[in-house]
Parts: C-alpha cells; sequence; structure tokens
C-alpha cells in the first residue's frame, strides 16, 4: 500500500491547453464544481462509512458479552456493510484520507509480505490488555488497525466468527473491538475535514485565489481526474491483473483484496460503482461535439460493475474456472479502456492533462 501511494504520488496532473482558450483557463468550468463533488459524493460517503463502523462497533460489543450464532451473524453483516462503504470512500485518494497515513490506517492493503497476519497474531498471543483501551491502537503499526485486520479476525484466524468457544476469544473479540472503534475514529476524522466546516472541505467546495489548497475550479478538476484515472488504475492493476494471472494455474485468489470474508468482487463492483458516481457528482460540461466522452465512461463504468457482478463465488471457483477468467478479464480490459477516456480524452477537454506513471505497464 505503502508502495502504491508513492507511485501514485508521482501521477503527473497539470492544467494543460485543450480545445480553447477559455477552456484551458478553466472559464468552461462551473464555480460549484468543488461543491457539487463534496455534497452530492464525499460527504454522504463519508457519513456512510461513520454510520457502518459505529454499527458495527456496537455489533462487536453485544456479541463479544454474549456469543452466540444470531449475534455472529449481526457482526458478519455489520462487517460487510463497512466494507462497501469503504468501496466507496477509498477512491478519494487525495486530502483528508492520505493525511495523517489514515489510508494506510484504514486499509493496509496489498500486502504481498504477510505482514498483516504476522502483526495481528503476535499481538493476540500477547494479550497486553492496555492495547484494548480508548485509542491505544492508533498509536499501533499501520497493520493492525483497519478491515484487513479486522477481517483477518473474524474469518481468518481465529476466525471469531466460527471459534466463538475457542480459547483467547475474549481478547480477540476485544481487540476486534478496539480495531472497530479505530475505524469508527479515523472515519469521523475524514467526515470532519470533508465537512463545511472543514478546512479541506471548505477550500475544496470553494476554491479562492487566496486558499492554500485550491484556487480555482480547474485545481478541483485536475484533482478530480486524477482520482478518477487512479481509482480506474488501481482496481485492474492491482486488484484484478495480479489476481487473475496468466493462466488458471497461475491465478492468486488470495492476492485478492477481502478473499477471506469472500467479498472480493462484490466490493470491487461497489467500488467501480463509486467511481461512477464520484464521476456524475461533477455534471462536468463538455466543449461541443464531446458529448460521447460523458457517455463512454458512464457505460464502460456500468459494464464494469455488472459485470463483476456475474462472477462466480467463491473467486477461488472463478478463477479455475472458464466463464469466470472471462468475464474477469473482460472486466480488466473495460477498466483499461475507460483509464484511457479519461486520460485521454475526458480530462484533456477540461483542461487537465494525466501524466504516465509507474504503474502504467503498457
Amino acid at each position: 500500500m505503502v508502495a502504491f501511494a508513492k507511485q501514485v504520488s508521482k501521477l503527473a496532473v497539470a492544467a494543460a491547453l485543450a480545445g480553447s482558450p477559455a477552456w484551458a483557463a478553466g472559464a468552461g468550468l462551473p464555480a460549484d464544481l468543488g461543491e457539487r463533488l463534496a455534497r452530492d459524493y464525499a460527504r454522504p460517503a463519508a457519513a456512510r462509512m461513520v454510520d457502518a463502523a459505529t454499527a458495527l462497533d456496537g455489533a462487536l460489543g453485544g456479541w463479544c458479552a454474549q456469543p452466540g450464532a444470531a449475534g455472529a451473524a449481526r457482526v458478519g453483516k455489520a462487517f460487510e456493510q463497512l466494507a462497501l462503504a469503504w468501496s466507496g470512500v477509498e477512491i478519494l485518494r487525495f486530502g483528508p484520507l492520505v493525511q495523517a497515513n489514515r489510508y494506510e490506517r484504514l486499509a493496509f492493503w496489498p500486502d504481498t509480505r504477510g505482514v498483516m497476519p504476522r502483526q495481528v497474531q503476535a499481538l493476540i498471543a500477547a494479550q497486553d490488555e492496555a492495547l484494548l483501551a480508548p485509542g491505544a491502537l492508533a498509536g499501533r503499526s499501520v497493520a493492525v488497525q483497519g478491515l484487513p485486520a479486522l477481517e483477518y479476525v473474524l474469518y481468518g484466524e481465529p476466525a471469531l466468527l466460527e471459534q466463538r468457544a475457542a480459547p483467547g476469544f475474549a481478547y480477540a473479540c476485544g481487540y476486534a473491538r478496539a480495531v472497530a472503534a479505530n475505524v469508527t475514529a479515523i472515519s469521523r476524522d475524514v467526515a470532519q475535514a470533508w465537512s463545511a466546516e472543514g478546512d479541506f472541505g471548505r477550500q475544496f467546495a470553494h476554491p479562492q485565489a487566496r486558499n492554500d489548497l485550491y484556487r480555482d475550479p480547474q485545481e478541483v478538476a485536475a484533482e478530480a481526474m486524477k482520482a478518477l484515472s487512479t481509482g480506474l488504475q488501481f482496481a485492474r492493476d492491482v486488484k484484478i491483473v495480479p489476481v487473475l494471472g496468466e493462466s488458471a494455474a497461475a491465478a492468486r485468489p488470495k492476492r485478492a483484496a477481502f478473499w477471506r470474508s469472500k467479498l472480493s468482487t462484490r466490493l470491487l463492483a461497489a467500488n467501480v460503482d463509486g467511481l461512477k458516481a464520484f464521476y456524475l457528482a461533477g455534471a462536468y460540461p463538455l466543449p461541443a461535439g464531446d458529448a460521447w466522452m460523458d457517455a463512454s465512461v458512464q457505460g464502460e463504468l456500468a459494464s464494469v460493475a455488472q459485470t463483476l457482478r456475474a462472477v462466480p463465488v467463491p473467486l477461488e471457483r472463478a478463477l479455475s474456472d472458464e466463464d469466470g477468467r472471462r468475464l474477469l478479464t473482460l472486466a480488466s480490459l473495460t477498466l483499461k479502456n475507460a483509464k484511457a477516456i479519461v486520460d485521454q480524452d475526458l480530462a484533456p477537454a477540461l483542461g487537465v492533462m494525466i501524466g504516465f506513471n509507474a504503474l502504467d505497464g503498457d
């Protein structure tokens, strides 16, 4: 995750001459572009994550105190809702989400070296009660603070949802609660920063020459196009391609995000839905003759989400099945095409040029 963040930081985004001088200067962009993106997407997405994290914390509290099948089902459903909420927030990979290592603290992934499982296992084995105190987890490794660690405890080791009578259940469940509370606190910080009262939210929604962050709608458009492009690339190059492999024999289902909870493709579809909703929130005005771009971006993203929802579950079966691999390959190719339209057509039409970065393999 850290490596990818560094790669993303190299993504060159600058205002570029496109179409006419008026568009290049940002005169064709609406003054309320930032407000639209914040009001109609970022703020509701952040609020949903706060609500989902709070609900999971509450579900865990009741279940940890009195384990039972009904409580386990409620926890599983609450975790699913939180993961879905995160799928809509993670595309906002700028501003509040990347400050104070919030992205990594919420989702330390990909973790190709298995850092998270080792650290979580060691933490549970040590059974340090002080770590369960409110706020204590925030000072520890990012690998043990967020959703991947929570999924691991619930569905991996010790698989709390299936082993309610196992020795050490109480501490492991207390740790799960601490993670949920930590995710709630971070989510609230993100939501506050995006709010109309937050410094970031105010500057993004109302860019002005005297601002430190966003001085005009053109800079807002550049940030939004970068986020859209990066989200499309991350979905394809990090979430699908390494998992799919060159053949069924080379597939690596355990490289997928949220594979333990069997939510991988569902969350990826929700992620793509989020990218589409974020794009639509901008209601970008396009120069005459360029309306096809809007229809193409919307169509490609809708197609990707529909394709991903058709992939068989569990993912292991899909990766070994001819039809499952075909669907994942189609989703990958459609994402690549959508990114090409954004980078090569849509962004320049809005006066933004998106440069290459180290993730562009071809």
